[in-house]
């Protein structure tokens, strides 16, 4: 539109305004510009400017740390060549489509380094724009690693504590029925003491089976609370030099009574010679105890239970022992979850006698602590073989 000769001046004073302005401008783009760089040199977070196409323009300084590239190796390049997975190679055109569009992006993803590494990252994408034009996208990288340790962590943590409740339950569950009915029958059997007490047989034969309850009601408490130490990281190893030989003669007269009720054969072959090793005599006691009160247990009359122990030649000399029964061995699909606290392998042996389901997990835990390994092979019907290894003896010194 052609303007009237008569405002010829207010033409050439807006020209001289807007010359004026774009100077100013241009002179406060040139004063920022060295604070801006500096700025982005001096981010601590990883920081990448990429255009529309996602062509690297600029990295900083811990752009290089995190991701081991150079200014000169990644101006020039696109960035998911660079450092984004190829799986993930869609997701990031997605946060830049949407970054560029004025949708900013906060989200958690993986990057890859140059080394390979595949590393956590908390991703923050905004556009950038120079004069009203789109030059394209500025992104921030975070490494949140410790943060994935810590999660990690937690989860475990968190994990743990679910454990423990369902232990705690079971335990509650197993006070619940396996304390409670026995208590009433042992309350059932004071009453018939008293009430026979002018017969010395009844009255014997009661006490008898009172003594029996009380002796497997005191043998389930002290699993209860042995259990409850290892749960809770308190059970500790005394270690000290011990002959191993002696700990499994003491575990041998400890059941023998029971082998000799059920006429169970019970036949320990130990080495003439000590077996001199590391680790805390009582807990080995308990696991090898634990272990052949099983083996008599579910072992029908009239069975075979034996007990070896030798060392290995060579290096490092394992030490090894080894309870085999003819028992009724355990199903295929109880094996795995043998070790578990309240397996489901827990049942009744073959007079009835009744357990925990906790002796199993207290001998797994102490065969660990002594950094040993116990495995099972077991066949129904034809009995159950334990192995257990445990770190080199030590060697036995000769007689002056």
């Amino acid at each position: 539109m052609m303007l009237p000769l008569r405002q010829p001046a207010l033409l050439v004073t807006g020209i001289l305004w807007g010359h004026h302005l774009a100077a100013r401008l241009f002179r406060r783009q040139e004063s920022l510009t060295p604070f801006l760089k500096s700025l982005f040199e001096h981010l601590p977070l990883a920081a990448v400017v990429v255009d529309e196409r996602d062509t690297v323009l600029r990295i900083n300084p811990a752009f290089t740390e995190l991701f081991g590239y150079t200014a000169s190796e990644a101006v020039g390049r696109p960035i998911d060549v660079l450092i984004i997975p190829e799986e993930l190679r869609a997701e990031g055109k997605r946060f830049t489509e949407a970054a560029l569009h004025g949708e900013p992006i906060s989200t958690e993803t993986l990057r890859q380094c140059r080394s390979g590494e595949r590393i956590p990252v908390w991703l923050r994408a905004i556009p950038v724009h120079t004069f009203g034009r789109r030059l394209g996208v500025l992104a921030l990288y975070q490494d949140i690693r410790p943060l994935h340790t810590h999660r990690q962590q937690l989860q475990q943590l968190i994990e743990e504590l679910r454990q423990l409740n369902a232990t705690k339950d079971h335990l509650m569950a197993v006070i619940s029925h396996d304390l409670r009915a026995p208590l009433a029958t042992a309350q059932g059997l004071v009453g018939l003491i008293l009430a026979d007490a002018h017969s010395p047989d009844a009255v014997t034969d009661h006490a008898t089976k009172l003594q029996k309850l009380l002796r497997e009601q005191l043998e389930l408490v002290n699993e209860l609370l042995e259990f409850s130490r290892t749960e809770t990281g308190r059970q500790t190893l005394e270690i000290g030099e011990l002959d191993l030989c002696e700990i499994l003669t003491n575990a041998v007269d400890t059941v023998a009574l029971a082998a000799y009720s059920k006429q169970i054969q019970l036949v320990p072959s130990f080495p003439d010679e000590p077996i001199r090793m590391q680790g805390d005599a009582q807990k080995l006691q308990r696991i090898f105890t634990n272990l052949l009160a099983n083996a008599i247990k579910f072992t029908p009359e009239n069975g075979r239970v034996e007990l070896q122990a030798w060392v290995e030649a060579g290096s490092p000399r394992p030490v090894v022992v080894r309870i085999r029964d003819s028992g009724i061995g355990i199903p295929p699909e109880q094996l795995p979850h043998l070790f578990e606290p309240f397996s489901p392998a827990r049942q009744r042996g073959t007079r009835g006698e009744s357990g925990t389901g906790l002796g199993l997990a207290i001998v797994k835990r102490f065969v660990d602590m002594h950094g040993g390994v116990i495995t099972v092979e077991s066949t129904p019907g034809q009995g159950t073989t334990f192995v257990l290894r445990f770190p080199s003896a030590v060697p036995v010194q000769p007689a002056l």
